[in-house]
């Protein structure tokens, strides 16, 4: 008869050789692209029912409109006899934030995440949909490397000024940067990497005076680096652009670093009006997910009017030339080192 010291002794070999013949299985994951759209967790639950004549008005960025416009439709067929009030003309971020706080206004519709300052004033927001934000440089840009969150930070500030800092064949780095007003470069101030030096860009910055990606992708050169919605990049016809890796991923990868979020800012009460607590859980609902990607995407691809900027680029960095154009739509191509460019492709 075994002893109870025997038994242990047996018990514990038997354990080791099950591990030790164990075979590591590999997991493999489908990407689901709507992930790293994904919204806030709402705290608000959808109700059963909502007042027929309840009220929310909507005003901010114009860069939520379609968004805007989807939910306004599907809120109103759900709920019989309520009303989401939208404006002919967008005010602005700026004026429908102050009108939210003096109680003029149920939501504000931001194309950026609230500023500490603003978060300060009792301000609270919703993430209703996210754009991924692509790193890019011309398509003739020998760089064939991948940058990390902090390196592009670096480079933002002009701390990484040569592009053998990164990996790269020695040449000067040119920032192509936007407009201070552009919600795309705001997005970056809620980034811890952000957060450690002043947001301020280097000595080797261009800024383009319009806030757009055709603006932005025709000053790169062979030299420059930028970022832009990547639906836009992807999408612009005639000025190619190569998406640089970021921790070894591309846009459609959760683990891409940066995003532009869409969002809807209130004013938190002890208790919110029913309507603005329906409407919010329903624009956070799984149930809309898909209509309001697919405004999302909508919305970042459509043509938008221009805002002339008056910017003078630093002293030490003027633009280049463009990038020589490609005719008609545009498709993907997938280069060796894994990056993506824009090429010319007649049905895109």
């Amino acid at each position: 008869m075994l002893q109870k010291k025997d038994i242990s002794v047996l018990s514990l070999a038997l354990l080791l050789s099950l591990i030790t013949a164990a075979k590591p299985q590999t997991v493999f994951l489908a990407f689901d692209p709507a992930f790293a759209q994904s919204p806030s967790a709402s705290p608000f639950k959808v109700p059963d029912v909502v007042p027929k004549d309840a009220k929310v008005r909507v005003n901010g960025s114009s860069s939520l409109t379609k968004i805007n416009q989807i939910l306004k439709q599907r809120f109103e067929e759900k709920f019989s006899g309520t009303t989401v009030e939208l404006p002919k003309g967008y005010s602005g971020s700026t004026q429908a934030l102050q009108a939210v706080l003096d109680g003029q206004l149920e939501l504000a519709a931001l194309g950026r995440p609230l500023t500490d300052a603003e978060k300060a004033k009792g301000l609270e927001q919703v993430v209703i949909a996210r754009h991924k934000i692509a790193m890019i440089v011309g398509a003739n840009n020998p760089f064939q490397g991948s940058l990390t969150d902090k390196q592009f930070a670096q480079i933002f500030r002009g701390e990484i000024t040569d592009w053998s800092q990164v990996g790269g064949k020695p040449g000067k780095i040119r920032l192509i940067d936007r407009p201070e007003a552009s919600d795309t470069r705001q997005a970056f101030q809620s980034y811890p990497v952000f957060k450690q030096a002043p947001f301020k860009p280097g000595a080797n910055t261009v800024t383009v005076t319009e806030d757009t990606t055709e603006a932005v992708i025709e000053a790169l050169g062979t030299d420059g680096i930028s970022y832009a919605i990547a639906d836009q990049v992807f999408q612009i016809p005639d000025s190619p652009a190569k998406v640089l890796q970021m921790h070894k991923t591309l846009p459609n990868n959760p683990a891409y670093p940066f995003s532009q979020p869409l969002v809807y800012v209130y004013k938190p009460a002890a208790t919110l009006p029913p309507a603005l607590q329906a409407f919010l859980a329903y624009a956070t609902a799984p149930e809309n997910q898909a209509a309001i990607e697919s405004a999302r995407k909508a919305e970042a691809t459509s043509p938008a009017p221009i805002a002339q900027v008056p910017t003078t680029p630093s002293p030490s960095a003027t633009a280049t030339s463009p990038v020589p154009p490609i005719s008609d739509a545009s498709i993907l191509a997938k280069s060796p080192d894994g990056a993506l460019t824009v090429t010319g492709g007649k049905d895109g």
